[in-house]
């Protein structure tokens, strides 16, 4: 519980951590070659919902 009060704000903190690596990984198959525009991408446009999501929140 390092810098936490609490262990319910600990996992929280940790429950949404996971949610969101998640949510940004890359999706893809073992061995699948993803250009790096494609990934950049991608991951522009998830990070553009997680932070309209935050905004509105």
């Amino acid at each position: 519980m390092r810098g936490f009060k609490s262990f319910a704000s600990a996992e929280r903190f940790c429950r949404s951590h996971d949610e969101l690596r998640n949510f940004l990984r890359l999706q893809i198959r073992h061995n699948q070659h993803v250009p790096a525009n494609r990934r950049r991408r991608l991951h522009v446009r998830r990070a553009t919902a997680v932070l309209a999501v935050l905004d509105a929140a």
